[in-house]
């Protein structure tokens, strides 16, 4: 008879601590805000890159702007929704838009995949944690290309638009005596991808830059 109280015991007070929880206020913080996909959202993009001929000794500026368009949505193969982003580009803001691509991307409970030039990488995964590694090229036949966040819900100030939480993804970096790669995306909370810096230098022996470029694709515009 003891142990039949006392398992009915047990059992409040399981069903107890069940109704606290379900009544809290504490969330699981998950970071699928900074993606942000919705048909009929566009996205502008100003791309700036300097480049660095080996041969001529030239350096040149290049400047464009990128258009994300989301056009519609499907269902993929495992009946998913799909996404589908129109990719435009302009070498100037005067100039028409012209059709480049057409990407898909997806958002499932645990990572954001992006399909592009038929492969598919792994920009995010959730939940987002700070020094948290994944491999971005886990679901392409690519070599291994860790990812890991370098910082979250951090403030960001872009010229002149500021954004109060933003997580950065740092994508590659190396640095030698002859050579300097860098790869880093930012995103906001609401808004999606915000910035991207893509460096690949070399350099002589005593840090003079030989060859290669350094690339920054900033947002501009979201509606």
């Amino acid at each position: 008879m003891k142990r039949i109280v006392l398992f009915f015991c047990w059992i409040s007070l399981l069903s107890a601590c069940s109704e606290d929880d379900e009544g809290s206020d504490v969330l699981l913080f998950i970071g699928k805000e900074y993606v942000s996909l919705k048909v009929g959202q566009e996205a502008i993009y100003q791309i700036d890159s300097i480049l660095y001929n080996e041969f001529s000794g030239r350096i040149n500026v290049v400047s464009l702007q990128q258009r994300e368009y989301i056009s519609r949505t499907e269902m993929d193969a495992e009946n998913r929704e799909t996404f589908i982003v129109e990719i435009h580009t302009r070498a100037a803001d005067s100039l028409p838009w012209h059709l480049n691509r057409i990407t898909k991307r997806n958002l499932t409970g645990y990572r954001y995949e992006v399909l592009d030039n038929n492969v598919i990488s792994v920009p995010l995964v959730f939940p987002i944690v700070i020094d948290k590694k994944w491999n971005a090229n886990v679901l392409n036949t690519l070599i291994t290309k860790e990812y890991k966040y370098k910082s979250v819900n951090e403030v960001f100030i872009n010229d002149s638009m500021r954004y109060d939480s933003t997580v950065s993804v740092l994508q590659f970096e190396e640095e030698n005596l002859i050579e300097k790669l860098y790869e880093k995306e930012t995103y906001a909370a609401d808004v999606g991808l915000i910035f991207r810096e893509h460096n690949e230098i070399e350099t002589e022996f005593n840090g003079d830059i030989r060859s290669g470029f350094k690339s920054e694709m900033k947002l501009i515009s979201i509606k």
